[in-house]
């Protein structure tokens, strides 16, 4: 299963606040941002407002009205004094409480309108289908004479012509001709995964609108659909073969597609911190599998380009400390690199986390090494394209890495 995928995750929107290209303000507006933005500085606010100010309160219930050192007797304090100094702890507790309720409601209600709106972007979506199977396009004969080697020869074929389309009905031709064949189930999940990812790329304007172009049903929806389809079965295989490194590989790719699609920041945090698990159980089952460790890699780029104030309201909001380092995802793609030295995606990787530490210089010259390599799929060719997009940018003396794309760019 070396090569049998290829992947890639997105960034890490965990906390959606950034501004977004005036060409996405049909999805998604920087008034929203800047709300949720609020809505989440309200609670740590108010957090640190009553851990600085209960001291003093239970001192002044406990101590007869001793406060900082400065003797009051409980009698010297009329009734309203009384009242509001009794009462202040109270409030910011319930205002902190009632703060972050309405950081999980936004969350809800930003995804009924994700729902809603996504309706609105494609005029077929009134009629759009759940994604089951691919194959209710294809003619009924025209594979029937195909062995199940000549059907994988076909589906790669049709995955290095960027044709995902048409590799995810081939995989599934074959798949129904060896139900039992863990390699094609896996092949199957991931390019569903793929297949979503580039619905939501294009229909954001991102860098696979070049190679790909969304048909009338494929809509934000239906990229939703197919991301979670491949999710539900990246995670059934990971239960069925327990010790096969690729479906806990394949499980990573799928939940940072998962991370990609999602519209809730719980939701991101609680799969970023699945994500980092499954990389990290595919490489105890298999040191040697290189996209594991891209995909640690790939995981620790992301969480390293989030803002300091980002992670902290991460930590503090859902409890959860994401960790990651620019030096680990060097260490990370030096060693998928080693591995698979002819893997495009390793290689940029390694460019980025480069990028992140700011040596350009060293980001350009691994840059430069896959210009000539050979795109083997979707993932490939995303990846190639964000190395020349960055070579350029260097060149030119403009902004390098996360910063200088929109987030679903980085696939």
């Amino acid at each position: 299963m070396k090569d049998e995928f290829i992947s890639t995750t997105p960034m890490l929107d965990l906390l959606p606040v950034r501004s977004l290209s005036s060409r996405t303000k049909k999805a998604y507006s920087k008034e929203d941002g800047m709300a949720q933005l609020c809505a989440l500085i309200a609670p740590m606010s108010l957090g640190l407002a009553l851990v600085n100010y209960f001291p003093r309160w239970w001192q002044f219930l406990t101590n007869h009205g001793v406060v900082d050192d400065v003797s009051i007797s409980m009698e010297d304090y009329n009734v309203v004094e009384m009242f509001l100094e009794l009462i202040s702890v109270p409030i910011l507790l319930a205002s902190m409480l009632v703060s972050v309720a309405l950081v999980y409601w936004h969350d809800e209600a930003k995804v009924r309108h994700s729902e809603a709106a996504s309706g609105r972007l494609s005029p077929a979506s009134e009629c759009e289908q759940t994604p089951t199977s691919v194959l209710d396009s294809v003619p009924e004969n025209e594979y029937a004479n195909f062995t199940f080697q000549e059907l994988l020869k076909e589906a790669k074929s049709a995955e290095k012509d960027l044709n995902v389309r048409k590799a995810l009905q081939l995989y599934e031709r074959a798949l129904m001709r060896k139900p039992s064949d863990k390699s094609t189930e896996l092949l199957v999940c991931k390019i569903k995964c793929d297949l979503g990812f580039l619905i939501f790329d294009t229909t954001h304007e991102g860098p696979m609108k070049q190679f790909f172009t969304c048909e009338s049903n494929e809509t934000l929806k239906y990229a939703t659909e197919l991301v979670k389809q491949a999710l539900e079965g990246a995670r059934q295989l990971t239960e069925r073969y327990p010790q096969d490194n690729t479906a806990f590989t394949l499980l990573a790719l799928c939940i940072g597609r998962q991370i990609l699609v999602s519209t809730q920041s719980k939701q991101k945090v609680r799969l970023a911190v699945e994500m980092h698990a499954a990389a990290q159980k595919a490489i105890s089952l298999n040191p040697k599998d290189d996209q594991a460790h891209f995909m640690l890699a790939r995981w620790h780029n992301d969480i390293a380009s989030l803002p300091r104030v980002m992670k902290t309201l991460v930590r503090f909001i859902y409890g959860s400390s994401l960790k990651g380092k620019f030096e680990n995802a060097i260490a990370s793609a030096k060693t998928a690199i080693s591995l698979n030295p002819s893997n495009i995606v390793n290689k940029v990787e390694l460019g980025r986390a480069y990028t992140g530490l700011g040596d350009l210089a060293s980001a350009q010259a691994v840059y430069k090494e896959v210009i000539h390599l050979e795109v083997d799929d979707v993932n490939a060719a995303l990846y190639r394209q964000l190395a020349l997009d960055d070579i350029e940018r260097i060149e030119s003396g403009k902004p390098v890495g996360s910063l200088a794309r929109p987030w679903w760019a980085m696939g």
